[in-house]
């Protein structure tokens, strides 16, 4: 981008982080780290954050615990990501899954790709990335509009300083392509 990108975490996420209500979490018999953090900070309470052109997040007013095929371990569902899933919370791991449920010939298969370590590190990086996506999206529109054949594939270094500051936040969540946030760097995602 031919400007500075400032990236951060805006009040108004910040503002927006709305705690859970302690009995309800307990009821669920969740890990005290995952109670802790909800009824402490939360999650957002704004419906349809864009994440991507095509889906949005939607966070749930009421977390539940699912099982999802073929893995292991109870999630607790924080949110619907539309056609690309899930995110839910491992409660033996307390890492942040995307899931997705799958028809395989008639089986339902779950994959899941990981998100952050914690849900403090997600709730951080989603607050980084909301603030450079609609910026990266700005930018993008201003460049067709004086070149038609602009190609964001030509211009990968511009997701450097998000990468940069989700690592920042998370080291392991952008180490690998297979990561969520890694995947959202990806030049198809404008």
């Amino acid at each position: 981008m031919r400007r500075t990108v400032e990236i951060g975490i805006s009040r108004e996420y910040r503002d927006s982080l709305a705690p859970f209500e302690k009995g309800g979490l307990e009821a669920l018999g969740l890990p005290v780290e995952i109670i802790g953090f909800l009824t402490e900070t939360g999650l957002p309470a704004s419906d349809g954050l864009e994440i991507t052109p095509n889906d949005q997040i939607t966070f749930l007013k009421r977390p539940v615990i699912k099982r999802y095929p073929y893995l292991r371990h109870d999630y607790l569902q924080i949110a619907s990501l539309g056609v690309m899933g899930e995110l839910a919370v491992s409660l033996k791991f307390q890492s942040v899954q995307q899931i997705q449920v799958t028809d395989d010939c008639g089986y339902a298969l779950s994959v899941f790709y990981f998100v952050n370590d914690s849900l403090r590190q997600f709730v951080d990086c989603l607050g980084l990335w909301l603030d450079f996506y609609p910026q990266l999206r700005a930018e993008v529109g201003r460049r067709l509009e004086a070149d038609p054949a602009f190609s964001l594939f030509d211009h990968g270094e511009w997701y450097k300083p998000v990468l940069e500051r989700l690592k920042e936040v998370d080291r392991r969540a952008v180490r690998e392509r297979k990561c969520f946030w890694r995947r959202m760097c990806e030049p198809d995602i404008v």
